[in-house]
């Protein structure tokens, strides 16, 4: 991902997890943008 990217509502993105906290899952997971651009 380029520096500075920010991503739009409804798209997903690939992000590292780690560490975690308790049982959360570690690693490289996707995850969908909810909030808007502009938050």
């Amino acid at each position: 991902m380029p520096r500075g990217y920010v991503p739009d509502t409804g798209e997903v993105v690939w992000l590292e997890f780690d560490p975690q906290a308790g049982h959360e899952r570690a690693g490289h997971r996707p995850v969908l943008v909810i909030s808007p651009a502009g938050y």
